[in-house]
């Protein structure tokens, strides 16, 4: 239920009943029903809170904002107003919206602009705020929350596409059979004697040739295995629980579990090649702390969030740096500009407690040093405000300001407070160009206490420089050089002071952009906005600190053992990116470094990277690295694509700076059209990663400080990067060979089953005759051997969690498909014709060769042949899956038992049974029992059967070996095949299950 309010009147209704243009009231606690434009809040502020944790995971609260041309206007005119909102379509996109609102207000007319600050989500929840009243404006399916309920996937496994192969050779190999049984069956009748008893003398006609056709398809078909489709998702949907109750992926600072958000890519795990990586956020840890600042040319540092200024000498020696004792005006003016040019909100004073609390407490543990982690949020006086951003960079600034004496303290709508000492100074907020990862800047329009007006922009140097035309821009990029070799994070503040007449002038540009709906709106206000910020003066650089996340170094590492060749893609400068892919180890010492850096002409950059491949064609054996920027790599990718892939698939570590979203997916969709077709997985935080996530094979999510969008877009997501070992090296690794080995043992089963009436027939001379009764026809698949390789399918570990991790090596050997290769699918088959010649033809020689051999001396009919063939087939099925399987758990063994068991009881019910269905099956089975040539048959077929068996396994045994040497041999002669020898290559009696050598692995 919500209230909705229709001509002035207040009624309760089911938000089924909402439609686009009611106004809806939303209180305190409840969940907002509709997307709502904001048009009027109990906050005396014009604002509210909501929190999202139902749409994108996200906890912390989050301001939405009255629009500014109704945010006068009172509840009552509220109410009974004329307006009309005219907005985009609707679009999934949780982030992004625009539109217009025109409001007839007294007589007036007045227009604004709507961004998405201004719009409750469904299912956001209202908090701190007593009301709100807003306008639907997308209800039902057309909510931003309905449209990413929706599956838009369209990836497919190469596990999926392997089946889809397999089951359309078998679907052939049917169709053979039934053409070629229906023509023997004719030519046979055709040539033989009228007193024959298998067939009667009838012309062939189409009607019979017809009826002959779909007789042999109902014989034939079990050989398609229909039901394994339905196993695999079955598998696959269990098996993804495994991963979210993993301990080891478990984040308990947040108590945050992995997620698998879609069990159709579990098995995609064990196949990466390539590995694309988001730097900040993923490597690092997003934490971010202030740590230096270029202002008029000179280089300033805070030392542990201790709120005090030092000015660095020349050399850049941290224990040479002087402490400040008094600040300079141009010192003032960058705080309070970092103060002011932000999209910081301030805690609720409802959180104030527990803030107070938690600053306190780790305070104290950082100075009995209990802790040497820097948060800057907890560091600060419990006095101090609680900030909240979208973006930890800004934060992490607003955070040092306030800590060196400028205190950003009140945001009263459009009404800024900043204390500064014992001063306080008021601002007016009149605008706020926002930050767009196109622009990498943001600008806020202020007036001050005197009624000048000033802007102040912050952004990324290539994004702010350009704008810049006055100012020590030498000496500020020097500085920017030093920070980003130290691995900082930098951004350029500039100001202007502007003109009333001006400002006017420029906002008429601006709102009119800003009302556009359509694909030029970004365009137009990206030309209005540049218009506004251009002739800044240079006012200072920040540098913030992202450390590396804990094991990023011994995570890569691992990983390419494991064969992963490892992209980096960042926003970064090349600077700040080169230096952490240094300290990570993505970069060794001793590689030679190829620089594809501002390029911006097709030949000249054609040119560099034919010079770069001709050196590493030259030098083969030599380390290479790549570092190139987003320019460069845009020329590339629009004007020699294929060289810029060769030279970047030739080169150990590659590493992409200054690149756009866009970039990103370009760069993983370039390495996906690759002829070899590599399979390849990207692993992201932010929203910016999202295109990149969802253009991989498989796509990763970090559950970190820059909200939930890519993990929401991602197929897997967890808190750490370091959890991405475990993720591919065992989940992986695991996750692909169950399902391979199933998919196998399914055509292997439903040959061996199917194969003896083909066999059949030329006993029988193709008279449609079924060898096997229709009973045990139904219960094959779905009695006899159905649990058994779901159950190996869901707790099979061919090497344990912690070998995988000790030889990541052992991720190769099923690279490249290997399980379900086109060599694996023809040993797998020569072995199940083999199992089928052995179960079909011993019986029958000894049957041809001594017919009266039941225990009372009586003649074995057909049934009798039959059920004994059926017999054997199920028990040489199942002691494959138990002997292939090398992690014996108890569901599995017993499941083994009873699926042989259970054929027993079916088959000693129905024998007692005195029902004729195919044919005369009464006491059949006892006979069988009491028969010791029954038994003898069964155990010498069985034998038989094995023998190539145990040959394979001797050699899957000796394989992780030679292939740990080949790997040995390509990375320079790291020794691990001793050790996978001793660890993994077996005597030939570990796989007699009958000689006690194996474990029964618990696991409930």
């Amino acid at each position: 239920m919500c209230t909705g309010t229709k001509i002035s009147i207040e009624t309760n209704i089911h938000c089924e009943k909402i439609v686009v243009g009611d106004l809806v009231k939303v209180s305190r606690d409840e969940d907002v029903p509709s997307d709502l434009l904001l048009l009027y809040s109990s906050d005396e502020s014009n604002s509210c809170y909501v929190t999202t944790s139902n749409l994108d995971g996200e906890t912390n609260l989050k301001t939405l904002y009255v629009p500014r041309v109704v945010s006068s206007i009172s509840i009552t005119d509220i109410v009974s107003m004329e307006a009309v909102v005219t907005c985009q379509h609707p679009i999934p996109n949780l982030y992004t919206f625009h539109g217009k609102i025109e409001v007839t207000h007294n007589n007036e007319q007045l227009n604004g602009f709507l961004t998405i600050d201004n719009v409750l989500l469904r299912g956001a929840r209202l908090k701190d705020t007593e009301f709100v009243i807003g306008c639907a404006i997308y209800t039902g399916q057309d909510t931003k929350l309905s449209m990413n309920s929706k599956i838009t996937t369209n990836k497919f496994s190469t596990v999926e596409r392997s089946i889809n192969t397999y089951l359309l050779v078998f679907i052939i190999v049917l169709l053979v059979e039934i053409f070629f049984s229906t023509l023997m069956k004719a030519i046979i009748e055709i040539k033989s004697n009228r007193d024959d008893y298998w067939s009667q003398k009838n012309p062939i006609t189409a009607r019979t040739v017809l009826v002959d056709i779909f007789s042999f398809t109902l014989l034939y078909n079990y050989i398609v295995p229909i039901s394994l489709y339905v196993t695999a998702e079955m598998q696959k949907f269990l098996g993804s629980f495994f991963f979210g109750w993993d301990i080891d992926l478990y984040d308990e600072a947040t108590d945050q579990p992995a997620k698998a958000n879609t069990s159709d890519l579990n098995e995609e795990l064990g196949q990466v090649e390539y590995l694309f990586t988001d730097k900040t956020g993923t490597l690092t840890d997003n934490l971010m702390v202030f740590r230096r600042c270029s202002i008029n040319g000179k280089c300033y540092m805070e030392k542990d969030c201790d709120g005090n200024l030092y000015l660095l000498p020349s050399s850049g020696i941290e224990e040479l740096a002087e402490k400040l004792e008094t600040w300079q005006p141009d010192i003032w003016h960058f705080m309070i500009s970092i103060s002011l040019c932000h999209a910081v909100h301030i805690a609720p004073p409802s959180q104030k407690a527990s803030i107070m609390a938690r600053r306190s407490f780790f305070r104290e543990s950082f100075r009995q040093k209990k802790t040497t982690v820097i948060n800057s949020s907890l560091l600060m006086d419990p006095d101090l405000p609680e900030y909240q951003a979208a973006s930890a960079d800004e934060k992490a600034l607003v955070e040092a300001s306030a800590r060196c004496g400028v205190v950003f303290q009140k945001d009263s709508g459009d009404e800024l407070e900043l204390k500064v000492k014992d001063d306080i100074l008021k601002f007016k907020r009149l605008e706020t160009l926002e930050f767009t990862s196109e622009r990498k800047r943001m600008s806020v329009v202020v007036e001050d206490a005197a009624g000048d007006l000033w802007l102040y922009c912050k952004g990324a140097d290539s994004a702010i420089f350009p704008l810049i035309v006055k100012g020590r821009i030498k000496e500020a990029n020097d500085h920017i050089s030093d920070f980003s070799v130290r691995g900082l994070r930098t951004l350029v503040i500039g100001y202007k002071k502007l003109k009333q007449t001006d400002y006017a002038r420029l906002m008429q540009n601006i709102e009119y952009s800003r009302q556009i709906i359509g694909d030029q709106r970004a365009e137009q206000v990206e030309r209005a906005y540049r218009a506004m910020e251009d002739g800044l003066t240079l006012l200072g650089v920040t540098a913030v600190e992202d450390r590396l996340q804990d094991d990023v170094p011994e995570t890569l590492e691992s990983l390419r053992a494991a064969g992963i060749k490892i992209w980096i893609l960042t926003g970064d400068k090349a600077e700040t990116a080169e230096n952490i892919a240094f300290l990570c180890g993505h970069f060794k010492k001793g590689t030679e470094l190829l620089r594809l850096m501002d390029q911006v002409t097709a030949q000249s950059c054609c040119i560099t990277l034919t010079s770069f491949e001709r050196r590493v064609m030259l030098d083969p054996y030599k380390q290479y690295g790549i570092i190139m920027d987003g320019v460069s790599m845009a020329t590339a990718y629009k004007n020699c694509p294929e060289l810029l892939r060769s030279v970047a698939m030739s080169c150990e570590a590659v590493v992409c700076c200054r690149m756009s979203p866009l970039q990103k997916s370009e760069m993983v969709q370039l390495l996906k059209c690759n002829g070899k077709k590599p399979i390849t997985a990207a692993i992201g935080d932010g929203g910016n990663d999202v295109s990149m996530i969802q253009e991989a094979h498989v796509g990763i999510g970090i559950m970190g400080k820059e909200g939930r969008q890519a993990a929401m877009n991602s197929d897997f997501a967890f808190t750490k990067f370091r959890f991405l070992r475990k993720a591919l090296l065992v989940h992986g690794h695991w996750y692909y060979v169950r399902l391979s080995i199933l998919t196998q043992y399914f055509f292997y089963k439903n040959l061996v089953f199917i194969t003896p009436q083909f066999l059949f027939g030329f006993s029988s001379k193709f008279s449609t005759q079924s060898l096997f009764d229709s009973i045990f026809l139904m219960c094959y698949n779905t009695i006899f051997t159905c649990v058994p390789v779901l159950l190996y399918g869901l707790f099979e570990q061919d090497y344990s969690a912690d070998k995988l991790l000790k030889y990541p090596q052992l991720y190769k050997i099923n690279s490249k498909n290997y399980l379900l290769s086109t060599k694996q699918f023809a040993i797998w088959s020569f072995i199940a014709v083999w199992h089928t010649c052995a179960s079909y033809f011993i019986p029958f020689s000894f049957w041809y060769i001594n017919p009266i051999n039941l225990y009372d001396n009586t003649e074995a009919g057909h049934w009798v042949y039959s059920t004994c063939i059926f017999h054997i087939v199920t028990l040489v099925t199942g002691l494959k899956i138990l002997l292939y399987s090398t992690y014996w758990t108890t569901p599995f063994v017993v499941s083994v038992v009873l699926s042989e068991i259970s054929f027993y009881i079916v088959a000693s019910t129905y024998s007692g049974l005195n029902i004729r269905y195919d044919g005369d099956m009464l006491w059949v089975f006892y006979k069988l029992l009491m028969s010791p040539t029954f038994w003898l048959l069964t155990v010498v077929t069985t034998v038989t059967c094995f023998i190539p068996d145990f040959l394979i396994l001797i050699y899957k045994n000796y394989r992780p070996m030679r292939v740990a040497k080949q790997h040995s041999r390509k990375n320079g002669g790291i020794n691990v095949s001793s050790s996978l020898s001793q660890s993994h290559c077996k005597r030939i009696t570990d796989f007699l299950p009958w000689k006690g050598n194996r474990p029964f692995n618990k696991i409930f």
